[in-house]
């Protein structure tokens, strides 16, 4: 909404500066208010199209009016006329709208592996619009609601195949305060999909609402927010319900911080509830540039059921503090650091109660004698719930030589030694003696003014030798290698690309391998005026195996005898993550044809809307590897997309057609 007063005191013509705005087309209605005078003539809303400028900010639009504005008193102040037509009063009228939409059409087919294909006929109708309540940093309003329609035909058998599926959504938020220093939002989303065939009939409905109320003060650097999601989804399969609410409160006084957060969570689906919940703070105090000390605390519950919410079969808490100082003096060859740590776990399962407690701290100290030559030291202790005590101390030195050139290339040594003692309860304790040596070379390579070329080999052994409990000799090598590119010209193109791999093998008393390879592609790079290529792409490979020579594993054969066997174990992992995407504005030469390819990939999956998660989707059928590619040419208001997708989903191959031709309205 917005107000505007009238000005009694117009030109000598006896004509009102409104008399001129009645031409202007009126905006659809929303509450506004407006000062007018009685005796002033209809007028029309001088209103605009929201985004054009009507969004000023608060101090233009309070701002004091000129002195040649003022309205004028009356003089005769028997007059009743003129003293009511010098005093405003306010009407409620209307505010500015800005609303949108979309009407489309569009084919689709699909196929699957293990499936025949499916064509399907697809019409959506969508309307958008915003506005403002009293004024723009009052309140702002928006909506959206979209119709859909399906008709699925099934390949294999059209008689008993056909698929007629509706879904409705809507949409509303509302922001009030949105520039203030306590602003509140609120949204609220609702869809509803049915679809009927001659063998399958689904209805699911979907609910979210959402509130946010923050707070900052006028003077101080405090901050705090509220808020509380609701997410929940009808259907065939039943009712599956999340519900958070999370708070959170952090200041700055001085030297001191303080950060509080909270988190509580409650899902109900299939006869399955759980609930979790999360309470967290932080300290923090500088003493000086040198020294710190920050500690941390939370406290962390589930509980999970099935049936009622009372029928509990399992629930879990932990609370835990941790306390760290760092020291760092500035002109000393002295740094330290020393921390404090308290654990306790409750976990009940099924009637029966298991406690643990932990009690601990620890501190190391560090002498640089030299640029080459340090010293360290470290010691720890631990106590459980049943008084049992473990400590460790550790001594080491380590040395660095100084980097030697060898024609282009830098070749650096290195080597380190330590010993460690550990007591464990009951006097039982171990000792081990720890050395290592190894030597890295360095090479790197000016390609053009733009781009680096950088390559690197390292190479080191460890040997250790423990006595006591668990005593054992074991010798590792280590061997590693990376290649990275990186260009930087300007605007057109910031890229990097490495490759490393690495190659670990222990011998001795435990025998065990581990291989890792890593390529990771990143940056962006402008191939013309019309067309970039982007990418995030990580892939990697990796191995390992071990086995135990001194515990073989007991196996019986067939006819009841022993049979003695080493016990070795061997994995294996590859991993696709990131993407890559790649867009022309004006395809084949055609001015307005844009193609568009998305490559994306991720193997990793979750299950976090059982955890309290309410924006996580019901079933994780995400798609593993998918290749996206469209083609989009635009005629004034009318768009038309053509799209090609190939996903792999659940270790299945699927492949997408799908043509569409939208025509917008509107001005959203």
């Amino acid at each position: 909404m917005k107000s505007d007063a009238q000005d009694p005191a117009d030109d000598k013509s006896g004509k009102t500066k409104r008399d001129t705005e009645t031409s202007r087309t009126p905006a659809a209605p929303v509450l506004a208010a407006a000062e007018t005078a009685e005796s002033a003539a209809p007028r029309g809303s001088d209103a605009k199209v929201v985004g054009d400028g009507d969004f000023r900010p608060a101090d233009e639009l309070d701002a004091e009016p000129a002195v040649a504005d003022l309205p004028v008193p009356s003089r005769n102040k028997g007059s009743a006329a003129a003293d009511q037509a010098t005093t405003p009063r306010k009407r409620w009228g209307m505010a500015p709208v800005r609303w949108g939409g979309t009407l489309s059409a569009g084919l689709r087919r699909s196929t699957s592996e293990n499936s025949t294909s499916t064509t399907s006929e697809i019409y959506e109708a969508r309307l958008r619009a915003n506005s403002y309540i009293w004024k723009p940093y009052i309140a702002l309003v928006s909506g959206d609601f979209a119709l859909t329609a399906i008709r699925s035909q099934d390949s294999g058998d059209a008689a008993s195949s056909n698929l007629a599926g509706t879904s409705v959504t809507g949409s509303g938020t509302l922001n009030l305060f949105p520039q203030s220093r306590f602003p509140f939002t609120a949204s609220l989303a609702l869809s509803d999909s049915r679809s009927n065939g001659s063998f399958s009939t689904s209805n699911i409905e979907q609910r979210r609402l959402s509130l946010r109320q923050d707070y900052r003060p006028q003077i101080g650097q405090w901050t705090a927010a509220a808020g509380y999601d609701r997410s929940e989804l009808t259907g065939t399969f039943g009712s599956d319900t999340v519900d958070r609410v999370f708070g959170n409160y952090s200041n700055v006084l001085g030297k001191h911080s303080v950060n509080l957060s909270g988190d509580f969570t409650r899902s109900r689906a299939d006869g399955q509830s759980s609930r979790s919940y999360y309470l967290g703070g932080g300290h923090g105090f500088s003493f000086s540039d040198e020294l710190s000390l920050n500690t941390n605390a939370s406290i962390t519950g589930q509980q999970f059921g099935i049936g009622s919410e009372d029928s509990t079969t399992a629930k879990t808490q932990s609370t835990q503090v941790f306390s760290y100082a760092n020291w760092t003096p500035m002109d000393s060859k002295w740094r330290g650091s020393a921390n404090l740590r308290y654990f306790e776990t409750n976990n009940t399962i099924a009637g029966t109660t298991f406690e643990s407690r932990t009690l601990g701290g620890a501190a190391n100290l560090t002498y640089q004698a030299s640029r080459n030559l340090s010293f360290f030291g470290t010691a720890g202790i631990n106590v459980d719930s049943d008084r049992r005590v473990n400590s460790n101390q550790a001594l080491g030195v380590s040395y660095s030589g100084d980097p030697r050139h060898l024609g282009g290339y830098d070749y650096t040594w290195f080597t380190s030694a330590s010993a460690t003692n550990s007591t464990a309860a009951k006097g039982i304790t171990s000792r081990s003696i720890n050395g290592s040596l190894g030597h890295s070379l360095v090479r790197s390579w000016q390609i053009s003014d733009q781009s680096l070329l950088s390559g690197s080999v390292t190479q080191s052994v460890t040997n250790s030798r423990t006595t006591g409990l668990g005593s054992a000799s074991t010798t590792t090598l280590n061997h590693g290698a990376s290649l990275s590119m990186q260009a930087n010209a300007g605007d057109r193109l910031t890229g990097y690309l490495s490759t490393s791999f690495s190659d670990s093998r222990t011998r001795g008393d435990a025998t065990s391998s581990f291989q890792l390879f890593n390529v990771q592609l990143t940056g962006n790079w402008r191939v013309d005026a019309n067309s970039e290529l982007d990418s995030n792409l990580t892939w990697q490979w990796s191995r390992q195996q071990s086995d135990r020579i001194n515990q073989p594993v007991v196996l019986i054969d067939q006819f009841g005898r022993p049979v003695f066997r080493d016990d070795t174990s061997r994995t294996g992992n590859t991993s696709l993550s990131g993407g890559v995407g790649y867009s022309h504005r004006r395809f084949a030469g055609i001015r307005g044809l844009r193609y568009r390819l998305d490559f994306r990939a991720n193997t990793n999956r979750d299950d976090s809307r059982r955890f309290g998660n309410p924006d996580a989707l019901r079933e994780q059928d995400r798609a593993t590897l998918d290749l996206d590619q469209r083609l989009l040419y635009r005629i004034g208001r009318l768009d038309t997309e053509l799209q090609y997708r190939i996903a792999e989903i659940r270790g299945e191959r699927n492949q997408l057609l799908f043509f569409r031709v939208i025509r917008e309205f509107g001005s959203f």
